[in-house]
């Protein structure tokens, strides 16, 4: 089997203890070992989508690392062996302008400037949002409501598709949590905006009158536990 390791902190020590296992590649592989915290899980996937990871947590922010360095032998041994599982977990894609956007933890719309609110309407099936005043909007997969989801509502969950909106100048507007099954279509009202995925640097402009469409993907994160 050959590996790809994304590793935060560039450790020399696990790429030789990695090495002694499988080879390691930067193209094609069959797993990648992700070392460090959250942000480097979402890396991971970006850089390689759908292809199994094996997290390993070296920052002490990570809640969705599963494994210490400690145990690192350990795992590559039970993998080399066959002797593991796969866990798969939902993930996010948004069209916009003839793009498609994939994320792991959420799609969100935020306001480019911090001083200035922007409004927003958002529809889907049974739920309907006009003229919202605030700083954005987060979509989350359930993967992501540990994250942002969770900063601005206080709340995680296990199934669907979550709205929170990021400051809302009206106080009765409830977050919500979707079925996974719903398109979720936002319109920019007024002011300009970035769409935003996960921890990515890159981003687009949104400009007022501009929509996307925002749902559950195809595509799947593949997890390896034991």
């Amino acid at each position: 089997m050959k590996v790809a390791i994304v590793d935060s902190n560039h450790d020399y020590k696990i790429k030789k203890i990695v090495s002694k296992y499988f080879k390691i590649v930067k193209d094609d592989p069959d797993f990648v070992i992700s070392v460090g915290g959250d942000g480097t899980v979402l890396l991971s996937e970006r850089l390689y989508p759908s292809i199994p990871k094996l997290t390993i947590k070296t920052s002490s922010t990570c809640r969705k690392c599963q494994y210490m360095p400690s145990q690192l032998k350990h795992c590559l041994e039970l993998i080399k062996n066959g002797k593991y599982e796969m866990e798969e977990e939902n993930k996010i894609e948004a069209k916009f302008k003839g793009k498609k956007i994939l994320a792991l933890n959420e799609i969100q719309i935020h306001n480019k400037k911090p001083t200035v609110a922007i409004r927003f309407s958002v529809k889907s099936t049974n739920f309907f949002q006009n003229n919202v005043i605030g700083d954005g909007l987060v979509i989350s997969t359930p993967f992501g409501s540990t994250g942002y989801y969770m900063s601005i509502t206080g709340k995680t969950f296990k199934k669907g598709l979550g709205l929170a909106f990021n400051n809302p100048h009206n106080l009765k507007i409830k977050n919500v949590v979707l079925n996974e099954k719903s398109k979720i279509n936002v319109k920019l009202l007024r002011e300009d905006a970035w769409l935003l995925r996960d921890n990515d640097e890159k981003y687009f402009d949104l400009k007022e009158g501009d929509k996307f469409i925002a749902y559950k993907s195809r595509q799947k994160a593949m997890f390896i536990k034991f």
